[in-house]
């Protein structure tokens, strides 16, 4: 059903999901801010940290972690001395052509021909990087060409779809959505709690 609120938990974060109706910022603005006000009350406000990373008062930096795609927004929340990131997205054919520039060279060696691989592997790929990449807002300036998450010993879990653990540490989980969509969530245990 359009607009209904999907409440669920992964690796100790807690997810709210719902359909885009429409298209463009302003339709996002508005399902995230249903989201926001579902998860935090009415009234609240998303704001963002200097490093541009979403935030609510009252909970420190990293916890909440925001995504728009694959149809849908998502606004997902961790607990105390946890990082969060996530991203939804749908299988595009347009993976295929970016993901060799996203891959480090160690990954490289894994899937040395990611032009050729399946959709949903090279999905799954993209989506992971860009949730570890929204866990660790302070590194801005990385690209997803420098975020190792694929190793060889996790190949056949990639491609199943399993929970994987990145060269970093990070937790990621995929949650299928409808049609072809995709959500990643990422969780790592802070080095440093954020502060409200």
């Amino acid at each position: 059903m359009e607009g209904e609120i999907k409440r669920f938990g992964i690796d100790g974060a807690e997810v709210c999901m719902t359909s885009i109706a429409g298209r463009g910022r302003g339709a996002e603005r508005e399902a995230t801010q249903r989201l926001v006000e579902a998860m935090f009350g009415s009234g609240t406000v998303l704001g963002h940290t200097a490093c541009g990373a979403p935030k609510v008062e009252g909970y420190g930096d990293g916890r909440v972690s925001v995504s728009h795609g694959a149809g849908c927004a998502v606004v997902a929340l961790c607990g105390h001395g946890v990082r969060l990131g996530v991203d939804a997205e749908s299988a595009r054919e347009q993976l295929r052509r970016v993901t060799g520039r996203i891959l480090t060279a160690a990954e490289r060696k894994v899937l040395p021909l990611p032009e050729q691989c399946d959709i949903r592997l090279l999905q799954r790929i993209w989506t992971a990087k860009e949730a570890v990449y929204k866990l660790t807002p302070e590194n801005g300036r990385m690209t997803l060409g420098e975020i190792d998450v694929l190793r060889a010993e996790d190949l056949d879990a990639w491609r199943r779809g399993d929970s994987i653990v990145s060269r970093g540490g990070a937790r990621v989980s995929f949650v299928e959505l409808e049609g072809d969509g995709l959500l990643a969530v990422a969780t790592m245990v802070s080095s440093r709690e954020g502060r409200g």
